[in-house]
C-alpha cells in the first residue's frame, strides 16, 4: 500500500473507532434531552463554527495548502496566531452585542439559552486556532498524534456525556459543559503538537501573509458557502418557525436526521482530507492519475454506507429513540443528496489542490442560492422533509458543476470518475477484510494489556 494510501486508511480506522463512541453519545444525548431540548443544544454549539464559517476567510484551506507545498511551518503558525488574534478580539465583540437579536431570529431554536451562547462564544478563538493547527498537522502529513487527539477527544466526550447528562441530570447546560471543554482541550492538544512539529521541521521558505490572504481570498467564498449549504436549512428552519418552541423541536428532529445521514462522510472525509496536500505536492499527471481511482471507490463506499444506514436507522430509531421517529422521512430524503455532497468533497480538494480555488467558489456560490431558494419554498409547506429536498437539489448541483470542474482540469470523462468499476469492487472488499483483522488485532492487543 502507498504512503497516501496508508494515511488515508489511518485516518479511516480512526474514524471508525470514533464512530460508535460519537453514535452512542449523539443517542445518549439526544435520548435524555428530547427533541425540543436537542434543537437548543445543537444550535449553542454550533455557534463557534457558523462563526468560524464566516471569520476565517479560507485560511485554515490556505495554510494546508502552503503547508502541503512545504513551506515553512514557523511562518504558518505565526501567521495562525496573528489571524486568530485580530479575528477573535473583532468577532467575539460582535456576536456578544449582536447575540439578542440572533436569538429572535436564526438562533431561535436557543431562545433561552443566552448564557449558554455566551459561554461557547467565548471558546471561538481556541478553536479557531485547533483548525489552524489541524490544517497544518494534516498538510504535513503528519496524521498519527493528531487521530489520536480525535480518538481523545471522542472517548471524553462519551465519558462526559454518560457523567453530566445521564448520571447527574445536567440538561443541556452538562452537555455544552462537554463540548466547551473539548474545545479548550483540543486546542492546546493540537497546538501542543504543532509547536513540536515547529522545533523539528525547519525546512520551507517563509510565506508571505499576502500569499496566505490571497489564496483564502479565493477560497473564502467555497468556505463560507459550503458551510451554509450545509446548515442553511438549520437557520431557515429557524426563522420561520413560529415560536422557540416550534423552532427547537423542528431542529432537534431535523438535526438528528442530519447526523445519522452524515454517517457516509466517513469515507469521502478520509480521502478528502489527505488528498489536498498530497495533489499539491504532486505532478499535474500524478495527480490526475490518482483521482479517477480515488473518485470511483470512494463512490462505491459511499454508495454502499448509505444502503446499510437505511435499515439502521429505522431499526435503531424505533426501538432506542422512538421520539425521533418523525425524522426518519427527512433522513431517507436527505441521503441522495449527502452520497452527492461525498464525491464533491473530493473533487473540491482535488481543485483546490491543483491551485483553482476560484472555481470552487463560483459553483459553491452557485449552489448556495439553489438551496436558500429550495429552502425558503419548500420548509412552509413540507417542514423538514422540505429542508431535506432542498439539500439534495443543492448537493447535487455542486457535484455535477465539481465533476465537470475536474473531468476538464484532469482530462478525465465524468463517467471515469464516477462510475465504480470491478477493480475497485475488489479493492473495498479488500480494504474492508484488511481493516476488520487489524481493528480485530488492535481490539486483541489492548485487551491483553488490560489482563496483565
Amino acid at each position: 500500500m502507498s504512503a497516501f494510501g496508508r494515511r488515508v486508511t489511518g485516518i479511516f480506522a480512526t474514524r471508525v473507532v470514533i464512530l460508535p463512541l460519537s453514535l452512542l453519545t449523539s443517542v445518549m444525548v439526544a435520548k435524555i434531552l428530547g427533541p425540543e431540548l436537542r434543537g437548543a443544544y445543537s444550535t449553542v454549539v454550533t455557534l463557534p463554527g457558523l462563526i468560524s464559517a464566516f471569520a476565517l476567510m479560507g485560511l485554515p484551506s490556505a495554510v494546508n495548502y502552503f503547508a502541503g507545498r512545504g513551506r515553512s511551518v514557523g511562518s504558518l503558525v505565526r501567521a495562525s496566531l496573528v489571524f486568530t488574534a485580530v479575528l477573535s478580539v473583532v468577532l467575539v465583540g460582535i456576536v456578544w452585542f449582536a447575540l439578542p437579536w440572533l436569538e429572535q431570529s436564526f438562533l431561535k431554536a436557543a431562545e433561552h439559552q443566552d448564557i449558554l451562547l455566551r459561554v461557547m462564544l467565548l471558546t471561538l478563538p481556541l478553536g479557531m486556532l485547533a483548525s489552524f493547527g489541524g490544517t497544518l498537522l494534516y498538510g504535513r502529513q503528519q496524521v498519527k498524534v493528531y487521530n489520536l487527539i480525535l480518538v481523545s477527544q471522542a472517548v471524553v466526550s462519551f465519558a462526559g456525556a454518560i457523567l453530566l447528562v445521564v448520571i447527574l441530570r445536567l440538561g443541556v447546560p452538562g452537555a455544552v459543559a462537554i463540548s466547551a471543554f473539548l474545545n479548550v482541550a483540543v486546542a492546546i492538544a493540537v497546538m501542543a503538537e504543532v509547536s513540536r512539529l515547529r522545533r523539528r521541521d525547519l525546512e520551507g521558505q517563509p510565506v508571505p501573509l499576502r500569499r496566505l490572504l490571497g489564496y483564502g481570498a479565493r477560497v473564502y467564498p467555497a468556505s463560507i458557502t459550503g458551510y451554509f449549504n450545509a446548515r442553511a436549512d438549520v437557520y431557515i428552519l429557524q426563522a420561520m418557525a413560529i415560536s422557540s418552541a416550534v423552532a427547537e423541536k423542528s431542529v432537534g428532529l431535523y438535526g438528528f436526521a442530519v447526523t445519522m445521514a452524515e454517517l457516509v462522510f466517513y469515507v469521502p472525509e478520509s480521502v478528502a482530507t489527505m488528498l489536498l496536500p498530497r495533489v499539491a505536492a504532486s505532478t499535474h499527471e500524478d495527480a490526475s492519475a490518482m483521482l479517477g481511482r480515488i473518485s470511483r471507490l470512494t463512490m462505491l463506499a459511499t454508495i454502499a454506507m448509505a444502503v446499510a444506514l437505511i435499515p439502521a436507522a429505522y431499526v435503531g430509531i424505533h426501538l432506542v429513540l422512538p421520539n425521533y421517529s418523525d425524522c426518519l422521512p427527512a433522513f431517507y430524503a436527505i441521503l441522495p443528496g449527502v452520497v452527492s455532497l461525498s464525491l464533491s468533497k473530493v473533487m473540491t480538494s482535488y481543485l483546490a489542490g491543483r491551485g483553482h480555488p476560484g472555481r470552487i467558489s463560483v459553483a459553491a456560490s452557485i449552489s448556495l442560492a439553489v438551496n436558500v431558494a429550495c429552502n425558503v419554498a419548500l420548509i412552509p409547506n413540507f417542514g423538514i422533509v422540505g429542508a431535506s429536498l432542498s439539500s439534495v437539489g443543492s448537493y447535487t448541483a455542486l457535484a455535477a458543476m465539481m465533476v465537470f470542474q475536474a473531468s476538464r482540469l484532469s482530462g478525465q470523462s465524468v463517467v471515469s470518475l464516477c462510475v465504480p468499476r470491478p477493480t475497485e469492487v475488489r479493492i473495498l472488499a479488500s480494504g474492508a477484510a484488511s481493516l476488520a483483522r487489524s481493528l480485530v488485532a488492535r481490539a486483541a492487543c489492548m485487551s491483553a494489556r488490560v489482563a496483565r
